[in-house]
This record gives C-alpha cells, sequence and structure tokens, in this order.
C-alpha cells in the first residue's frame, strides 16, 4: 500500500499539491485526473522520488527500484541513435546493471515484452523511424521489462489511435490481474469511465478518490474545475459528454481541446 499524508509540494516555485491525503492499495487500477496544472504529474514524481515534499510525507512499501515509470512521450529524444531493442533493453538496467551483458533469460524477457505490445520484427529500427502508435508500444515494452511491483504512467494514450490504445489497455489489465499496482495519469475522462475502477481527482488538493462511481460525480468535478453546459444536473458520470472545460485561474495553464474529446477538460503536465 502506498500511505500519503498531508503531501504539500512546490514546483518550479508554484504550489502543485497542498495537504493531499490518500491511500493507493497494492494491485488498484487507479486514474489520476483533474484539470491542467492539478498536480497529477506531480503526484508521480513524488511517489518515483523525484520531487522533494515541502511538508507530509509518502510511505511506498516497497523499494523505489520496484517502481516503473512511463514518462509522456514528448518527454523522450527521438532522435537520440537507438534502437528499439536497445531502448526496451534499458527497462533491465535496474536489476541487470548498466554494463552486464544480456543472458538467456533477459533476452526471452526482451523477445516476451516486445511480443506483449505487438512490437515483434522491429527489434534493429531506429527509434525515429516509429510511428506514434509503436513508439508508444515501445515505451509500455520498455516498462514491461522492469519487471515493477507499481507501475506509474503519466498520460500513456495521448495522441495515438483508438487500436492502440485498446490494445496497450489489455497490457495494462494483464498486469493488473497480476498483481501489480497500476497508477495511471489519464486526461480522457470517457478512458476513465471505461477502464479504471478506481479515481484520484485533483486540483491541487484532493477532490476525492475512491470508486469512479462516486468520485467522478458532477459537484466533485465542477469543484476540480470542469463545468457543465445548459446548468443541466447530472446524477453520475454517464453524462461526461457535456462537460466542458472551466475557466482556470491565470496561475494554471490553459485546458486544451483535442478532436475526439467530447468537450472534456484535459490535463496538463503538471
Amino acid at each position: 500500500m502506498i500511505n500519503i499524508t498531508d503531501l504539500t509540494v512546490y514546483y518550479r516555485e508554484s504550489l502543485a499539491l497542498d495537504k493531499v491525503s490518500v491511500a493507493i492499495h497494492k494491485g488498484a487500477l487507479l486514474a489520476v485526473i483533474g484539470p491542467n496544472g492539478a498536480g497529477k504529474s506531480t503526484l508521480l514524481k513524488c511517489i518515483m522520488q523525484q520531487l522533494t515534499p515541502r511538508s507530509g510525507y509518502l510511505e511506498l512499501g516497497v523499494s523505489p527500484k520496484a517502481i516503473a515509470y512511463l514518462p509522456q512521450s514528448h518527454q523522450i529524444d527521438r532522435q537520440f541513435p537507438i534502437s528499439v531493442a536497445e531502448f526496451v533493453s534499458a527497462g533491465a538496467w535496474p536489476r541487470t546493471g548498466f554494463w552486464r551483458a544480456f543472458g538467456q533469460t533477459e533476452q526471452g524477457a526482451l523477445k516476451k515484452a516486445l511480443a506483449q505490445v505487438n512490437l515483434v520484427g522491429v527489434d534493429d529500427r531506429q527509434i525515429n523511424t516509429l510511428s506514434g502508435g509503436q513508439f508508444q508500444r515501445m515505451l509500455f515494452a520498455r516498462m514491461l521489462m522492469q519487471d515493477a511491483e507499481i507501475l506509474l504512467l503519466d498520460e500513456p494514450f495521448t495522441a495515438i489511435d483508438a487500436q492502440t490504445t485498446q490494445d496497450l489497455m489489455a497490457v495494462i489489465n494483464h498486469c493488473q490481474q497480476a498483481g501489480k499496482t497500476v497508477i495511471a495519469v489519464i486526461h480522457d475522462l470517457t478512458l476513465v469511465e471505461r477502464f479504471f475502477p478506481q479515481v484520484i481527482l485533483l486540483a491541487t488538493r484532493l477532490i476525492a478518490s475512491g470508486q469512479r462511481e462516486s468520485v467522478m460525480t458532477s459537484a466533485n468535478l465542477m469543484q476540480a474545475g470542469y463545468h457543465y453546459e445548459n446548468n443541466l444536473e447530472h446524477k453520475n458520470s454517464s453524462a461526461l459528454k457535456s462537460i466542458t472545460p472551466a475557466q482556470l485561474p491565470s496561475s494554471q495553464l490553459p485546458c486544451s481541446q483535442v478532436p475526439g474529446s467530447q468537450g472534456l477538460c484535459y490535463g496538463g503536465n503538471i
């Protein structure tokens, strides 16, 4: 279990998380949602111990080596001269070391990871030759190579097609069913409705956490910075298609609109 108590974090001198307390149980399949600037990515970085909180504390219950992190794809330099196999193999470094040659076991794990994400036959290709969907599959394969207990994913479905999203969600489900804890920052609320039974809703502070049905209510979503068109009263999250971005404080980034979003307010990288 991950226990987070009164966590306050500043990111680039701005308040990113304000006294957030939440418990994440082992084996959870959990989405972190909220508008731009809500602190979603900051929460993942704290769990990764990449950011030091101003106050509060976080108990992981596992070694940091037992955590795998899938970054936003734009954070990776696609022009770096490295093959798909070399990139994915890097996921094994925490247990093999940087210089140790791959043995039969690790070679088998590499082939299995590539097969799980449907990237068989592209081992020798340079990463800059991959399509957006193939690149995201490769990131997932590297995460699988880590064989970690806790998987952190930062906007894993951004700018990829529906088939790739479905395939990679199947990979996530397989990991969760194997007992791994999955925590994903998701900007598309319709995907949260379809795939994630547990949700954390942030707006710098914690708005709500728990089962999706109890978290994604109209009252909670509006409190976080979403609003409904035409002042309609919705009783549950099935009416998410009517949500549009709320006007956020000037200290936060504006919401973006993406084709197919059904007017939902999307999250950013804070």
